[in-house]
């Protein structure tokens, strides 16, 4: 794993580590509509999801590197995976 990528990762774990945090104190107040919690559920699986798509680009780059594939093949890998995983 790339330096710059695992200071992202764990900065972004951090984050939706707090972030669930945040969802159980509100579950445990109770004083939350079931919509409120939906939407801080969804925000948690997409920032778990944007985690998932910046492990598989560093993936996809460190083995086109190490494999000696093209630029425009991992440029198109690349904008491949922006396209799933949005």
């Amino acid at each position: 794993m790339q330096k710059q990528t695992k200071s992202e990762v764990l900065r972004r774990l951090k984050s939706v580590e707090g972030h669930v945090r945040g969802v159980g104190k509100m579950v445990e107040e109770g004083d939350v509509t079931y919509a409120d919690l939906v939407q801080q559920t969804n925000a948690i699986f997409s920032a778990i999801r944007r985690i998932n798509t910046v492990l598989l680009k560093d993936f996809v780059e460190e083995r086109a590197e190490r494999d000696g594939a093209s630029e425009e093949l991992v440029n198109d890998l690349l904008k491949a995976i922006d396209r799933v995983t949005k």
